[in-house]
């Protein structure tokens, strides 16, 4: 049995993990998009072609010290060509296959149609949070700001009950990265199925997209992003930050020093539901000390800065095998509302210097914009 934290240096053992969550050694992270529950629906756009999905073996639900479980490419992949994995062969873990996709949810505009609702047009989901400033240093001003972000994710499922039916509405169809399709979860464990329903007529309005492209996180350099998609339609500005969001997960998956210290922070053996039914190899071996490494714990901010906490650990089946990576310090972007405890500086003494990379994001702002309103012309 485990200890039961007691007294004041639990108490204070906690104070010091929740500063430690809201310091800077989180790793921006992109949120996973799943179906926990039977008959769940989404509406989604993918924003990678179906030939541009990657597809992995994988070691899914790396136990972590935060309790957020972690993904990462097994040894025995192609990609690496191994003979076994370390986490398999000393954790008992299990190794799925896994497509990687990168999506982004609509939210569908709803008429009426023989006294049943029926979507008429689809426009980007977005969510609002709290965002720390930091300064160039990288340190906390103190100050916060309130940021909205499209609903952005990673869809990481089995080519077996998910991705072979999206593949199918791909090829008889349309491409799923040009139409919106409603996703709906039918069933839980191992017999859980998908269905998709796609809306090739229906318009996808990206407004949302474009204009809260500065609250994914996950994207580096933001100003050589707008600098990449300024000059492109909102369909392929969208699609274009897909692929980048894409080959950055790739490139974390990929990771052999991630790996490395994943497996480091494992002690106890990975097989949960006793399936594999073996004793665990180093039962009789002393437990490894952890090397010393930054917390990979997430704080609440982190996790409603973009999006879903995570997948369902306790699902055997199914296909949900990704978790979003913890969050560093992010980086100062474009003003937003903030609040703050110190005096506002009189407005005589502020300064704005916006770089080009700004004028043109609200260059595309205002496109978008004219758009929408076009459009909600043609309606009336």
């Amino acid at each position: 049995m485990g200890e039961i934290r007691r007294g004041a240096d639990a108490i204070q053992e906690a104070i010091d993990a929740n500063e430690n969550r809201q310091g800077g050694s989180f790793k921006p992270f992109l949120p996973s998009i799943f179906w926990k529950d039977d008959k769940e629906a989404r509406y989604l756009l993918f924003l990678n072609p179906i030939d541009d999905i990657p597809q992995f073996d994988v070691v899914p639900f790396i136990p972590t010290e935060g309790g957020f479980p972690e993904t990462v490419v097994a040894k025995t992949d192609p990609y690496f060509g191994e003979k076994a994995d370390k986490f398999e062969k000393v954790w008992d873990a299990t190794i799925r296959v896994t497509d990687f996709a990168v999506a982004v949810e609509l939210e569908p505009t709803l008429e009426l149609v023989g006294g049943r609702k029926r979507p008429r047009g689809f426009e980007v989901a977005t969510k609002t949070f709290e965002r720390k400033v930091f300064d160039d240093d990288g340190e906390d001003t103190g100050e916060v700001e309130e940021v909205t972000t499209p609903v952005v994710g990673i869809v990481a499922q089995s080519p077996y009950n998910f991705f072979n039916v999206v593949k199918s509405y791909d090829a008889d169809e349309a491409p799923i990265h040009e139409t919106a399709l409603k996703i709906t979860r039918i069933g839980k464990d191992q017999n859980t199925s998908y269905t998709v329903v796609g809306y090739v007529d229906q318009e996808i309005d990206l407004s949302n997209f474009i204009e809260f492209l500065e609250g994914i996180n996950y994207l580096d350099d933001i100003d050589k992003v707008v600098e990449e998609i300024s000059d492109l339609e909102p369909l392929e500005a969208a699609q274009h930050v897909g692929s980048l969001l894409l080959e950055k997960r790739i490139t974390e998956l990929v990771d052999e020093e991630r790996y490395e210290e994943l497996f480091e922070g494992v002690d106890e053996s990975m097989d949960k539901f006793g399936n594999k039914r073996k004793k665990n190899k180093k039962g009789d071996k002393k437990t490894t000390e952890r090397k010393a490494r930054p917390s990979q714990r997430r704080s609440k901010d982190a996790d409603d800065g973009d999006g879903d906490a995570g997948d369902d650990p306790a699902e055997p089946e199914g296909g949900d095998d990704d978790a979003p990576e913890p969050e560093e310090k992010p980086k100062t972007r474009a003003k937003s509302t903030r609040k703050t405890a110190s005096k506002a500086k009189p407005k005589d003494e502020e300064v704005t210097n916006e770089s080009p990379a700004k004028v043109r994001l609200a260059a595309l702002r205002e496109k978008a914009a004219k758009q929408r309103a076009d459009k909600a012309a043609e309606t009336e």
